[in-house]
């Protein structure tokens, strides 16, 4: 593996070559290369930012226009397997381990040229130089040869052997490391050796059982940014430290399968393993985060709580039990007080040194200097922290109160050598020290103990006792669940609501000081954003460099004062969950962080804001799918096909809330978001564009450098100047012919037009009448509507009010109609209804009007005839009963009789009744014929 300037890694693999940019792993040597093996031995920087590939098949170089295949004018070199067969030389060219001895690769006026790096006398006296397994440049030009089984250092024009005089048992020397600190480290099947800087002979530091079980054709060695010395074994990873090996394995969560072949820190200090048959291994956090878990011999993987006892030795609280571990050594020691499993929620000491544990379930132990757990109390509510008390003692803050245990010997401790007691907190009423729920607490360096709790904070100092302070800005009832004192009185605290809050004394005037005395106190929120979102806020720490720790229940927020950090397992966290209180600082600076799958310390946290390096690179520009330049502006003739761009943003971490920014500058100002690693413009029109690009990732608090491709379209022939040009003359001339045909053509409508007029005049009076009558009439009677009718009879009453004449509403309504429609059909009843009105118009006067009403009913409006004389009721009755004089022809069958019933309304001059309510009376009369035995008119004045 080697990693590129712009961060992306590339990976030679036995299937061919690979790029890994973070989000994805894509194949970097195209079909159509002349490689008959695409087998990648080995890879190698070539020192101006691309890479030299060694193949079965040949040699490559991969390089800013992509994979080319090193055509040396003879036969292909068959590179052989191994970490390190190819290195880069001063001249641009490339020294190869081929299966037939070692070549130079370098570029003449002609093009690349492969030669013999030796001369053929020098080979025939040194045999070995025929076989050669690891090539090692040095910057003063001289080589470090695996040769045979020894090694050749090549200088001056002088070869020298190095072998068992120098300290070197024979072996195939398969890598060679010169680590900064001028060291020379070689690595054989079943060996390491290393040469100091100026010795002469090598130093055995082969650990056990190396290699002993499998043979490896790739032996890797890498320096990482730490000065320590990687290599493979069988099962893992060994690394060189303080004048030892460590071996890393399946117990630290390495699945190297069947070994590494390759190792390779990136520019982030993580660590890439290539592993034989189980693929490429990101050991997340390799420099910073180190996991503590079962496989390490912690009795759970639910860490809760952490006290060092002393530098190298600190205590784990787990979901079973405690323990006690050796971080250096690595060495766990497990301890279960009483025989206890339960999950333990506090660990603390106390000022007379002594360490105090509670469990989950109420149980109290107590652990004297070189003495053992003994258990002092149980039956406690569920404890989610012990303080140490100020003076002596501790505090026990449950789910249900704050608790104390006074110092042996004080007052409230009772007799001397008696099991300690465990009292409502001092200076509380009980009942309301039994009601609080006690989540965190702290002790600041001016000895004030604060206590997160649902009712706010509350602190504890020895001048005033227990109190609850006022503090400005903290709304009143708020419950508060993390609480963590800075060094120099700055209080941090989060609240019930998802939200953070710096709490600093006012006594000087102001927020900002740290003084930690009595006096008035401020709280002011912070605002972390999007990093913290709606997470639950599981601890807070103030470490000794003033940085704050906030662990939730996903992920790490970290504040240094500048831009937020969070960090999850894509930065090595052992699990996003991290579990409430198990957040300290140990004496070395780390800190510890227990989460639902283990412990993770962190080591050495000052590196840990260092800034985050990321850039957009363009990968890929298309269109109409030809490629364009990638590095500089470019032309091209329109065309309806689409403009693809790619890019890549190499970054392996925190990639989840990793997005780009862009714009296409001369089509669209406005700044688009994406998760992608490209975008399509389909057929842009003619024109002069720039398209900008940058990331941005919230978790790593980091905005990249705008990147930026300049581009030109030429419009179509179209839309070329003398396309414009002529296009425009044309119209000229059109405009013109068209305006002469349309003037006549104006002139022969015009009287075409003064005929018509007169023809569609009266074609639209009669139209309108037509439309006026048919929104008028019922459709199927023929009869006014009910609009109609209403419109008329409201006129003819108006009338009768001005005392003009009187006017008779009359409602007929056709006796049993629903038997007809019921026995008959719907078509008699609708001939019924028509032949009715046909009857009715022809017994009518002229001015006499009918409507339908609604259904069977008709409301007849016969205007001068009053009710008031003998001749107008006559005449009501006779319209009445000309409905039932004859049958009525139903059009099939016997003509079918049918009567009417009538109510008759007289309406007399200078009537104020209304419309309604004379209608309303019809129909009540209309009733009362229905009810009189039907066919008959019952007539009220």
């Amino acid at each position: 593996m080697v990693q590129l300037p712009d961060g992306r890694l590339v990976i030679g693999t036995e299937n061919g070559l690979y790029r890994h940019d973070g989000a994805r792993i894509t194949r970097i040597d195209a079909p159509d290369l002349p490689l008959v093996n695409r087998h990648v031995s080995t890879l190698a920087p070539d020192g101006r930012g691309g890479v030299w590939v060694g193949m079965i098949s040949g040699v490559a170089r991969l390089g800013p226009q992509g994979l080319e295949v090193i055509a040396t004018g003879g036969p292909a070199l068959s590179v052989r397997q191994g970490h390190r067969t190819i290195a880069a030389t001063a001249d641009g060219g490339v020294l190869v381990a081929a299966m037939d001895g070692l070549y130079t690769v370098r570029r003449d006026g002609s093009g690349w040229r492969a030669a013999p790096a030796f001369a053929q006398a020098l080979r025939d006296r040194e045999p070995s130089l025929a076989d050669i397994h690891a090539v090692l440049v040095e910057p003063d030009g001289s080589w470090w040869l695996g040769c045979g089984r020894a090694l050749c250092r090549w200088r001056d024009g002088a070869l020298t052997r190095f072998g068992e005089r120098e300290g070197l048992k024979p072996a195939r020397w398969g890598d060679l490391l010169r680590t900064r600190d001028g060291a020379l480290w070689a690595r054989g099947q079943t060996q390491v050796a290393r040469q100091a800087p100026g010795a002469d002979r090598f130093e055995d530091l082969t650990p056990s059982r190396l290699g002993d079980s499998t043979v490896r054709l790739h032996l890797p060695l890498a320096e990482d940014t730490q000065g320590r010395v990687l290599t493979s074994s069988d099962d893992g990873v060994l690394r060189w430290q303080s004048g030892r090996w460590t071996r890393f394995g399946a117990e630290h969560g390495l699945d190297v399968g069947s070994g590494v072949h390759a190792i390779l820190q990136d520019r982030d200090h993580d660590l890439w393993l290539g592993t034989a048959g189980h693929g490429l291994v990101h050991w997340r956090g390799y420099e910073h985060w180190r996991q503590w878990t079962r496989r390490q011999g912690v009795p759970s993987d639910d860490l809760w709580t952490f006290l060092e006892e002393a530098p190298g030795r600190m205590w784990l609280g787990t979901g079973n039990g405690a323990a006690l571990l050796d971080p250096d050594s690595g060495r766990v020691d497990v301890r279960t007080p009483g025989g206890t499993n339960d999950q333990v929620g506090g660990l603390a000491r106390d000022e007379a040194g002594q360490l105090w544990m509670a469990t989950y379930s109420g149980e109290l132990f107590r652990r004297r200097a070189g003495g053992a757990w003994q258990r002092v109390a149980k039956g406690l509510p569920l404890v989610f922290v012990l303080q140490p008390a100020l003076g002596g003692g501790m505090w026990a803050g449950t789910d249900k109160g704050l608790f104390f245990v006074p110092p042996a010997g004080g007052a409230a401790s009772g007799a001397t050598g008696a099991p300690p007691r465990v009292v409502p907190a001092p200076g509380v009423a009980a009942d309301r020290a039994k009601s609080l729920a006690v989540f965190s607490a702290c002790t600041s360096p001016q000895r004030r103990t604060w206590f997160a709790t649902s009712a706010g904070l509350i602190a504890h100092d020895e001048a005033h006792g227990v109190t609850t302070p006022a503090i400005a800005g903290l709304p009143d009832g708020l419950s508060i669940e993390k609480v963590a004192c800075g060094r120099d009185g700055t209080l941090w605290v989060a609240s019930r609501d998802h939200r953070l809050w710096r709490v600093a004394s006012d006594s000087d005037g102001n927020s900002s000081g740290g003084s930690d005395g009595a006096g008035a106190w401020r709280a002011d929120a912070l605002q972390p954003g999007e990093v913290l979102g709606r997470r639950t806020v599981m601890a807070l720490l103030s470490d000794r460099r003033g940085w704050l720790w906030v662990t939730t229940d996903d992920g790490v927020l970290v504040w240094n004062g500048g831009p937020w950090r969070r960090f999850d397992d894509s930065n090595g966290l052992g699990w996003n969950d991290c579990n409430q209180n198990a957040l300290v600082e140990d004496a070395a600076g780390d800190i510890w962080i227990g989460t639902s799958r283990g412990a993770t310390q962190v080591i050495a946290p000052e590196r840990l804001l260092d800034p985050a390096r990321v850039a957009l690179h363009l990968t890929r520009v298309t269109r109409d799918q030809v490629p364009m330049p990638l590095d500089r502006a470019w032309t091209a003739d329109w065309s309806a096909g689409a403009l693809e761009i790619a890019w890549a943003a190499p970054v392996f971490r925190n990639r989840a809330t990793q997005q780009v920014r862009y714009r296409l500058r001369g089509l669209d100002e406005q700044w688009r978001t994406t998760a992608h690693e490209d975008v399509v413009f389909p057929a842009l029109p003619g024109g002069r564009y720039v398209f900008e690009a940058r990331v941005e990732n919230i978790d790593l608090g980091l905005v990249s450098e705008l990147a930026s491709l300049p581009f030109e379209i030429r419009p179509p022939w179209w839309r070329s100047a003398w396309a414009l040009a002529a296009a425009g003359a044309l119209a000229v001339a059109l405009i013109a012919l068209a305006h002469r045909w349309r003037v006549r053509a104006w002139v022969r409508r015009q009287r075409e037009l003064e005929g018509l007029v007169g023809r569609r005049t009266a074609e639209l009076k009669a139209s309108y009448e037509q439309m006026r009558t048919l929104a008028l009439t019922d459709g199927l009677t023929g009869a006014m509507n009910r609009r109609a009718i209403t419109d008329l009879a409201a006129r003819e009453i108006a009338r009768a009010r001005r005392g003009d004449a009187a006017v008779t509403l009359m409602l007929i309504d056709i006796d049993h109609f629903k038997r007809i429609n019921d026995t008959h059909g719907h078509p008699a009843g609708d001939a019924v209804l028509t032949q009715l009105v046909l009857r009715l118009k022809a017994t009518m006067r002229d001015y006499d009007a009918i409507g339908r009403w609604g259904g069977e009913e008709f409301l007849l409006v016969l205007p001068g005839l009053s009710m008031a004389q003998e001749q107008g009721r006559r005449r009501a009755q006779a319209l009445q009963r000309c409905i039932g004089d004859q049958p009525f022809d139903i059009g099939a069958g016997t003509p079918l009789a049918a009567t009417c019933s009538a109510g008759v309304v007289g309406v007399p001059p200078a009537c104020d009744e209304s419309l309604e309510a004379l209608v309303a009376r019809a129909d009540a009369a209309l009733y009362d014929a229905k009810h009189g035995g039907r066919d008959r008119a019952v007539i009220v004045s």
